[in-house]
């Protein structure tokens, strides 16, 4: 008879956490399009607010916190003010944090921590430049590692080999290999859940029209 106790003990806990994960996926499913859909910068921060407080009430999880991150990280994109910029992408890092403190060694995570360096250094290469770079090579590096087949990280990679290959004025080839393989990742990609990140290929095949253009001015000079 103590034994079924346990066993019956055991299965309502079992069905009230399937019952409380079934409901925090359904809300993220319902929040993760508000980010993609936003129509003007004030949107974003009561969208990433609204993550911040679902990643409050789910303590073990780390896609709350990545998806406010991404809503200052495309928040940022729409701002022309470079201090503005340069604050909304400090906010990105913050809410990053916070994933990063759940979910160690996430290749989303860092992937995205070392793009949002990458677009830090735009808003002030001169300075940051040589202190960014290596932190983030390092980041996407290990990005890659974790997860080889990542389309955002060798989507990234790529970008920042192009971006430093410009400004040497060296040849583009390997950074364009990596945004064409990210491509085709991004095509066969099959995320772990349906709130996993699966962003990123409309940017991919933008690059992919800018190493054709690269590509045709280093032919011509040949």
């Amino acid at each position: 008879m103590k034994s079924l106790n346990i066993l019956i003990i055991l299965a309502v806990f079992a069905t009230m956490a399937h019952a409380q994960n079934k409901k925090y996926v359904q809300t993220m499913e319902n929040n993760i399009p508000s980010i993609y859909q936003a129509e003007t910068l004030e949107d974003f921060d009561p969208i990433a607010n609204k993550f911040d407080r679902i990643g409050q009430a789910e303590a073990t999880q780390w896609e709350p916190y990545y998806y406010a991150s991404l809503s200052y990280v495309f928040k940022a994109f729409r701002i022309e003010d470079l201090p503005t910029k340069d604050a909304a992408l400090d906010q990105a890092l913050t809410a990053l944090a916070k994933a990063a403190a759940v979910s160690e060694n996430n290749s989303e995570v860092i992937a995205l921590q070392g793009f949002i360096n990458m677009i830090k250094i735009g808003v002030d290469p001169g300075t940051r430049g040589q202190s960014l770079s290596p932190k983030i090579m390092a980041d996407f590096g290990k990005a890659l590692q974790l997860d080889p087949n990542n389309p955002r990280a060798n989507l990234f990679m790529g970008q920042m080999l192009f971006g430093t290959a410009q400004f040497f004025g060296t040849g583009v080839d390997d950074a364009c290999a990596l945004v064409d393989e990210s491509i085709a990742l991004f095509d066969s990609e099959k995320p772990e859940s349906s709130i996993a990140p699966a962003w990123g290929k409309p940017s991919a095949l933008q690059y992919k029209e800018q190493c054709k253009t690269a590509l045709t001015k280093t032919a011509s000079k040949e």
